[in-house]
């Protein structure tokens, strides 16, 4: 696992009680050998479970990728522009009843 992905704790991670901080950080900042070496180490089921519980420490792009490649899902964020128009580009429908 690279360095960067884990910076404030490497070389401190333990596998069991620090697994959702292992999950959450490989997901939010990983690369895919990072992500493929979070699978050797955990279940798809437990990852998928941290995801889930977690998702609102997951940014959009993160929640995306899961819920496209694993079927979950997550809420997307509006973004401010989304709000504020009415209508979501991402989408391609009006998000507010007027």
């Amino acid at each position: 696992m690279h360095k960067a992905t884990l910076w404030d704790r490497f070389g401190k991670v333990d596998a069991n009680q620090d697994k959702v901080y292992t999950i959450l950080r490989v997901l939010q900042f990983g690369t895919w050998s990072d992500f493929l070496e979070l699978q050797e180490e955990y279940w798809m089921d437990e990852i998928l479970l941290v995801a889930k519980e977690n998702y609102f420490n997951l940014d959009d792009l993160t929640r995306n990728f899961l819920n496209i490649k694993y079927g979950l899902d997550l809420p997307l964020k509006w973004t401010l522009n989304e709000i504020t128009s009415g209508y979501s580009l991402r989408f391609q429908e009006e998000i507010f009843v007027r």
